[in-house]
């Protein structure tokens, strides 16, 4: 399979996850794409710092990072213009607060391919 990685690349995207091996997973796959990886985090703390200093060009974010939902900070993580990939190990968007159900998602375990995509039409919009 050839991937033209042009589109992506160079764009820095934070990554959220608390799973160890997801984290180093979305790395090494963002990677691929081009991309610089801001992280990965692991709590919302974390993730609403690396907002705030900018210069992103958006976010993966697990939806339960230790414990905590990160739908908390999402209210400031789009007042910042930060373009969100919500990440769930549940793909039902009833389980997720109204608000947010429109955001851009992938359910757990996810493909290449469709992480791909995901990356292309939501951190690449302008």
């Amino acid at each position: 399979m050839t991937t033209d990685n042009a589109q992506l690349e160079g764009l820095r995207i934070l990554v959220a996850e608390d799973e160890g091996l997801i984290a180093l997973e979305l790395e090494t796959v963002l990677q691929g794409f081009g991309c610089e990886v801001i992280g990965p985090v692991s709590r919302v703390t974390e993730v609403l710092r690396e907002a705030e200093r900018g210069n992103l060009d958006g976010a993966l974010l697990d939806v339960n990072l230790r414990g905590e939902q990160i739908f908390a900070i999402l209210p400031q993580l789009i007042a910042l213009g930060l373009k969100i990939v919500i990440t769930s190990g549940y793909d039902d968007a009833t389980l997720f607060p109204p608000e947010f159900r429109n955001l851009p998602r992938l359910a757990k375990p996810f493909d290449e391919r469709a992480l791909r995509a995901m990356c292309e039409t939501t951190f690449l919009r302008r």
